[in-house]
């Protein structure tokens, strides 16, 4: 048996797996991205892809990418947490680097990791693996960023009548991504709370501790100041209360 003969038996092997394993296999190589199923059909039967579509170019791609690649034996899900989220992307980067390369090595096969964020000023567009086919993904990012918009483009849904006489408040997005309040970091929180009071009251600046600027609906128990700031008068800062004792150390809490 020639070296010819064994790599055909070993690469039609490895197609027979994933074709078990991956129902959905593409059964041609061609670039036609209207003979793709339409991957925005089925994100949109899911509460948090159908969230990332409305979002925009970034919602999209980050629903394609999750849709077409949800398979019934890997049970993960998007983390809709920002925090985590940045985690996780390190950890995992870190691991398809670690592998591509051991790849290139025992395999000796050119192979690259191609990550891709298209719809920001600067699209992210991340590459590496074995050398030169780096080289030439990099060399090629203007046209692989071109078609991954276009094929985005067409998979996007249409855009939803907007009501004129309605006055819509900015979306709660961040970097792209849905991003509730709940699970905001506090750089976002600092970040989003001026945004929203600058729609809300229709200044540009937020006015902190002045009583005429003071919203009515800000909440009564929170102090009307800069996060960054300590609103407590004097006297509060004096008000402190013995806690408890441990090791002989007596710890105070401040009263709130």
């Amino acid at each position: 048996m020639n070296v010819d003969t064994m790599d055909l038996i070993e690469d039609e092997a490895v197609e027979g797996t994933d074709n078990e394993e991956d129902d959905d296999s593409p059964s041609s190589t061609g670039s036609n991205y209207e003979d793709t199923p339409n991957l925005m059909d089925v994100a949109m039967e899911n509460e948090v892809t159908a969230q990332l579509v409305a979002a925009g170019v970034v919602g999209v791609a980050a629903a394609a990418a999750i849709t077409s690649s949800k398979k019934k034996k890997r049970p993960h899900s998007f983390e809709t947490n920002p925090s985590i989220r940045k985690r996780q992307q390190n950890r995992l980067l870190r691991k398809l680097r670690q592998t591509i390369y051991e790849y290139a090595t025992r395999v000796g096969q050119q192979a690259v990791v191609l990550v891709a964020t298209p719809g920001k000023p600067n699209n992210i567009y991340k590459v590496f693996g074995a050398k030169p086919l780096e080289d030439v993904m990099k060399n090629f990012r203007s046209l692989v960023m071109d078609e991954l918009e276009t094929a985005l483009a067409q998979q996007a849904p249409p855009r939803v009548q907007e009501d004129p006489s309605l006055f819509e408040l900015p979306p709660l997005i961040i970097d792209g991504i849905p991003t509730p309040v709940e699970k905001m970091t506090q750089a976002q929180l600092r970040a989003f709370i001026p945004l929203m009071l600058k729609y809300s009251t229709g200044r540009g600046k937020p006015g902190w501790g002045r009583d005429s600027t003071r919203p009515p609906w800000w909440p009564k128990e929170l102090p009307w100041a800069n996060v960054r700031m300590d609103a407590r008068t004097e006297e509060e800062k004096q008000k402190l209360d013995p806690c408890f004792e441990k090791n002989s150390f007596k710890l105070l809490q401040i009263s709130q």
